[in-house]
């Protein structure tokens, strides 16, 4: 026993819990401190559907599916990453990408396992094909703040065997929960694929990305973090519907100041209400009898109701700023749904902010998470998305591109014309950079204000593993 052991007593140690600082936001674990040892909580939180308004409004993951500025975001960034072809890439001793299935020098081992994956991507499962695959995940990616991908293989204890086949998981059956030696194993809620709820799937078995990451375990929700936001917009179009519908109609109210009492209240009630019918010409009376009028007594008289202003705030203009928030929340340029004006000078450029600072971020998530599942045991293969066709411009662009890096020594013929889509030429001299003589000044077009978006083009950089050719 040493000395200092004096100074403990007979404190308690527990582990405190940080994973509590959201309650409606989204996925998460629970771990609780047991007598001797850490053990995993059996309370699990799976992904919370609903969150209240200060309001009053509840917003679950029906409304959020229902909302119509939502699924247009989610679905341009569903659509952008469904579309990308996908492919294998191979990092030699000089860091440079080729692709593995077909590229020089690539060891048998690391192709073989290259064109296993390649054919998972391609037919990820028999329901679906990879562009219907990778379009649900967006969804789940981005409505529960996370997505849960089955990998279903012939041994469920195999982290190197590539999978059979790729299944999407509802996210908000399924929940993260973290064992005694702090692995994460996946428990669900119902059975679902043939798991039973009480047998917990292995972290090999799913590959859960998250969106916004909390903890390291759980993905905030922003359609619940934009919770005020979605129910202004439900009740906005609710107004607008109950407004349409019934604003041409004659609307107001008999006031009295005299005391009705509650036995004569219906009577005059219906009696009013029949009187009415008859005056406006009501279909529950006939057609061909003119309006008649009304006969009003305990002292009362008719005021005409005017339509809800709103606090005297414009509907219209409250609309179109709350579906640009929720645009914006969920990284999407507002105009590119039609809502508003663009500050952009034209619908390139503003294709280009959108990919650049939305879509490559997601597709550099999803290389990552599904990379480190499938080539376990080969570091040196990676997932690469071709986001090359996203920042190429309009086609006149992609020509100064090309015909600049000839002329300036930056790109060979063949190249170039592989760039453009074209077929390669036979001829030495194309594979070639041409020599260059004199100044050779700047590259004009480079500004994506001044080419359109097109100027800037390739996939270069850190952003080059997405791009590779």
């Amino acid at each position: 026993m040493g000395v200092l052991d004096i100074f403990k007593g007979k404190r308690e140690i527990k582990e405190s819990n940080t994973l509590f600082g959201q309650t409606v936001l989204g996925n998460n674990i629970v771990r609780q401190a047991g007598a001797d040892k850490q053990i995993a909580g059996s309370q699990l939180l799976y992904v919370t559907t609903s969150a209240s308004s200060e309001s009053g409004r509840i917003v679950d993951m029906s409304t959020l599916s229902r909302n119509s500025t939502i699924l247009s975001c989610i679905a341009l960034k569903a659509r952008a990453l469904a579309q990308l072809p996908v492919r294998v890439m191979w990092e030699n001793e000089k860091g440079e990408m080729i692709d593995a299935c077909y590229g020089p020098g690539v060891p048998d081992r690391d192709k073989a396992k290259a064109r296993s994956v390649v054919r998972l991507l391609k037919n990820p499962n028999k329901f679906q094909s990879a562009y219907e695959f990778w379009y649900q995940w967006v969804l789940w990616y981005e409505l529960s703040g996370e997505a849960f991908t089955l990998l279903w293989r012939e041994d469920r204890t195999s982290r190197t065997k590539t999978p059979l086949e790729m299944y999407i998981m509802d996210s908000t059956l399924i929940t993260a929960q973290i064992t005694a030696a702090r692995y994460p194993t996946y428990r669900l809620s119902t059975p679902s694929y043939g798991f039973s709820k009480d047998a917990p799937l292995n972290p090999q078995e799913i590959i859960h990305a998250k969106e916004m990451a909390w903890q390291g375990s759980a993905g905030f929700n922003k359609g619940i973090l934009a919770t005020t936001l979605v129910g202004i917009d439900q009740d906005l179009d609710l107004y607008a519907s109950f407004v349409l519908q019934n604003g041409a109609k004659p609307s107001g109210m008999f006031v009295t100041e005299q005391v009705i009492p509650n036995n004569k209240f219906e009577e005059i009630a219906s009696r009013l209400k029949n009187a009415w019918a008859n005056m406006v010409g009501s279909r529950t009376t006939d057609p061909s009898k003119p309006g008649q009028g009304m006969l009003l007594d305990s002292g009362m008289k008719y005021v005409p109701l005017q339509m809800l202003t709103m606090q005297d705030t414009d509907a219209a203009k409250l609309k179109e700023q709350t579906m640009i928030r929720i645009a914006t929340l969920f990284g999407v340029p507002h105009s590119l749904i039609g809502i508003g004006q663009s500050k952009f000078n034209n619908t390139q450029t503003l294709l280009d902010e959108f990919y650049k600072s939305t879509i490559l971020p997601m597709v550099e998530n999803v290389q990552q998470k599904f990379g480190a599942n499938l080539f376990d045991g080969h570091p040196s293969l990676c997932l690469s998305f071709d986001v090359a066709d996203f920042l190429k411009g309009a086609p006149l662009d992609q020509m100064n591109y090309s015909v600049a890096g000839v002329k300036n020594g930056i790109l060979t013929p063949n190249e170039a014309r592989q760039y453009l889509g074209k077929t390669r030429l036979d001829d030495a001299e194309a594979d070639k950079l041409q020599s260059i003589t004199g100044d050779v000044g700047g590259v004009s077009g480079q500004s994506p204000q001044d080419t359109g978006g097109g100027g800037n083009t390739g996939s270069v950089g850190k952003t080059g593993r997405a791009g590779a050719a």
